[in-house]
């Protein structure tokens, strides 16, 4: 087996969320009135070569996050909370080309938290 590590673009989340500080409900809005922000941070995905076929765990970001109205008005987080940097070369489907290998060739996708973005379109497949 071979594991790539795939960068879909960078992040900067407030200091508050890296740090994981207070408790409860409050805690998230002390996260989004945090006026500090982390330097950019890697968004991974990660490639699996596998006997039995290709296998993705979680899918990165889209380029789309940088459309207005992308994320919903009633979801303070992605307003608030992140500020990310995707350019479409940089999404799952044409990293996985650019390794050598085909989107249609990957077999699994493991999710291991939440993408703004269905699996399916992030790999550029037919939907079903």
């Amino acid at each position: 087996m071979k594991v790539h590590a795939i960068q879909t673009g960078t992040v900067a989340v407030k200091a508050r969320q890296r740090e994981g500080k207070g408790r409860g409900p409050a805690r998230l809005a002390n996260t989004l009135i945090d006026r500090n922000r982390t330097d950019p941070l890697p968004i991974f995905a990660w490639l699996i070569e596998h006997p039995e076929g290709l296998i993705v765990v979680d899918t990165g970001e889209t380029s789309r996050i940088a459309d207005p109205g992308y994320f919903p008005r009633w979801q303070p987080y992605f307003k608030l909370g992140v500020r990310e940097w995707v350019a479409p070369e940089d999404e799952i489907g044409p990293k996985i080309t650019a390794l050598g290998f085909s989107p249609d060739d990957v077999g699994w996708v493991i999710m291991t938290h939440l993408h703004t973005r269905p699996c399916r379109r992030a790999l550029a497949l037919p939907q079903e």
